[in-house]
């Protein structure tokens, strides 16, 4: 009777702290910065620009991050540029990653806010997934690009 106690006490103990670690790594996920390090324009034609974007992640935990694939939308004053895909990386403790970033952007969209002189407000939003431990959890993000890197995007530069 009592192995069985101490199994249990075990078990628990153990699942807490799988608990606690996934929470941890949770709240690390939500924490991480990202930013634009460039944006260059690689195809154009009538419709769309293919756009090679290089972002940084900064990981401000002390616990590796592991980021799934990720699904981003580029929009201009609330209006939907387009689209790209970000590949599965892994960030590690207190670290910056950089990791290239194909976007395919809306031409009207585009050229509606090229020739203006003043910077439009730029957003990029998404889903992470993030694997922790055995499990995987999705965690929204928004970044605002500063006026720099939303002038060099726009301008593909």
């Amino acid at each position: 009777m009592q192995r069985r106690s101490k199994a249990a006490i075990i078990a628990v103990c153990v699942i807490a702290a799988l608990g606690i670690f996934a929470y941890s790594q949770y709240l690390s996920a939500t924490h991480l910065s990202i930013s634009i390090l460039e944006s260059k324009v690689m195809q154009r034609n009538a419709d769309n620009s293919l756009y090679n974007m290089k972002l940084q992640f900064q990981n401000p935990s002390l616990l590796p991050i592991n980021v799934g694939e990720t699904d981003f939308v580029i929009s201009i004053n609330n209006e939907n540029l387009g689209t790209g895909t970000l590949q599965p990386l892994l960030i590690p403790p207190m670290g910056k990653i950089a990791s290239q970033a194909p976007f395919t952007a809306d031409n009207k969209i585009l050229d509606k806010y090229n020739k203006s002189d003043s910077v439009p407000n730029v957003k990029l939003t998404g889903t992470s997934k993030y694997g922790i431990s055995v499990i995987s959890v999705n965690v929204p993000f928004t970044y605002y690009p500063t006026e720099q890197e939303a002038r060099e995007f726009i301008h593909g530069s």
